[in-house]
């Protein structure tokens, strides 16, 4: 049977190609491929129960149902359907770059005879990056020497995996031990964080991890003007505005 060549349609809108950058990020990170009996197809991603819209959203495009896993504060979403499948896989072939997904993912592309696309150059453009960080990254400071220190970060069991990141937005990678081992990249620096801010603002956040991402212009503001300091006998304005900050951060209003 003759491969199904793999093509992105000429009238794709510039959203929805952001969309796929981000769905094959978040695959990459959170999602699997499963093939049953030789035959039967399978996508499946896991996320936080309070990431449920995300998964809402894709399967307001590709169909498949959301199901919560027993025991554990997390949703499934799992796509089966033969047209769905296909329609998924054409839509983030050559975006799919996983040390553990890009070969499940060539399998699935095998058995539906589509051609599968080797992964692209990336770009700062490109929503790959915010996909991934959706699934497997964190942002939260942390007070050193009574200063709030920033530090945004992306973990995974590879280390060709995290380095996309530093490529594209610099910071540090280094090897923790802990959980079976892990690489993880991290950025801690104003520059840094301003840069992944702006790529944000052109690939926003589709997890609940989006709100703090919005807030690392205002951070930065308060930081600079030093508005952590509490003068223990007469808080500053300054000093309140940080507090207000902080219980939206820690979302307590």
């Amino acid at each position: 049977m003759n491969n199904i060549m793999s093509q992105t349609p000429k009238n794709l809108t510039s959203s929805t190609i952001k969309f796929n950058q981000w769905l094959a990020g978040l695959i990459d990170g959170d999602g699997y491929f499963g093939i049953t009996k030789g035959k039967y197809i399978s996508c499946e991603i896991t996320v936080e129960l309070k990431d449920e819209n995300m998964l809402l959203e894709i399967q307001k495009r590709f169909g498949g149902s959301i199901k919560l896993r027993s025991g554990i504060r997390a949703m499934r979403y799992r796509l089966q359907n033969k047209t769905g499948m296909i329609k998924l896989i054409n839509a983030i072939n050559g975006n799919i770059r996983n040390s553990k997904r890009l070969p499940q993912f060539i399998k699935v592309c095998n058995l539906l005879n589509i051609k599968p696309v080797q992964p692209m150059s990336l770009t700062i453009d490109n929503g790959w990056f915010m996909g991934f960080f959706d699934a497997d990254g964190t942002m939260n400071y942390y007070y050193q020497n009574m200063r709030p220190q920033l530090t945004i970060s992306v973990t995974n069991k590879y280390l060709h995996d995290v380095q996309y990141f530093s490529t594209i937005f610099g910071g540090n990678i280094y090897y923790d031990k802990s959980q079976n081992g892990y690489f993880k990249w991290s950025i801690n620096k104003e520059d840094l964080h301003m840069k992944f801010y702006k790529y944000h603002l052109n690939n926003p956040s589709k997890s609940n991890k989006g709100k703090r991402l919005f807030m690392i212009k205002e951070y930065y503001l308060l930081y600079n003007m030093k508005a952590y300091i509490n003068n223990f006998t007469n808080q500053t304005y300054m000093y309140k505005k940080w507090i207000m900050f902080e219980n939206k951060w820690n979302n307590k209003y």
